[in-house]
C-alpha cells in the first residue's frame, strides 16, 4: 500500500493533494482512529454509534441508516454544481491546525460494484434522512484494509501570518 505524508501550512494551497483523490472513491478518519481501523482489519458500518466520528454524528444519515460505511465518491469529473458539494463537505477540513489530522484511505476499484450511490436515497429512502448528494455513496458492510491501495495522511499547521492566527494572538493579548 503505497503511503503519502502531507504536512504544511493551513493557509498553502490544497490542489495538488485535491488532485490525488480525483478519479477515486476514498474514506476519511482522524488520524487518531486509524489504529482502532488497523486492530480491527478494517472498516466497520457504525449503525451503533459505537466510533467516533470525523465529519459530525447524525442519527438522521442516510447510509449509516442502511448499515453502510459512506465513502467519497470522486470518481465522475467535478461540475459546476458539484464543486460547490464538494466544498461544502471538504474531505481535508478535519485536518485542521491543532489536530493530530487526518487518514485518507484511497480504495482499489474492487470495492466499486458493491457501493450504493446516492441517488438511492432520492428514490427509496426517507427525505429527512441526510446525504451528501454527487459525491456520497454508501458501501455495505466492513471494507477491510486490503481494499486500500494508498494512504495519505494529511496535517496542517497553523499560519502564524494567517488572519485566524493574528485574531487569536489578539483575543489571548487581551484577556
Amino acid at each position: 500500500m503505497e503511503t503519502i505524508e502531507i504536512v504544511r501550512l493551513e493557509t498553502a494551497p490544497k490542489a495538488d493533494i485535491e488532485a490525488m483523490l480525483e478519479g477515486h472513491v476514498f474514506h476519511v478518519t482522524k488520524l487518531a482512529y486509524w489504529e482502532s481501523i488497523l486492530m480491527t482489519g478494517g472498516l466497520e458500518p457504525n449503525t451503533d454509534y459505537s466510533f467516533p466520528t470525523t465529519f459530525g454524528s447524525s442519527s438522521n444519515s442516510f447510509f449509516r441508516n442502511l448499515g453502510c460505511i459512506s465513502v467519497f465518491d470522486y470518481r465522475t469529473p467535478p461540475t459546476v454544481e458539484t464543486k460547490d458539494v464538494r466544498y461544502r463537505c471538504y474531505p481535508l477540513q478535519a485536518a485542521e491546525p491543532g489536530t493530530d489530522g487526518i487518514v485518507i484511505m484511497i480504495f482499489n476499484p474492487s470495492i466499486y460494484d458493491a457501493l450504493i450511490p446516492w441517488t438511492t436515497w432520492k428514490e427509496h429512502g426517507d427525505l429527512k434522512q441526510m446525504v451528501v448528494p454527487y459525491i456520497e455513496a454508501g458501501h455495505p458492510g466492513p471494507i477491510s484494509t486490503d481494499k486500500i491501495d494508498k494512504l495519505i495522511y494529511v496535517r496542517f499547521e497553523e499560519d502564524p501570518n494567517s488572519f485566524a492566527a493574528i485574531l487569536k494572538r489578539s483575543r489571548q493579548n487581551a484577556g
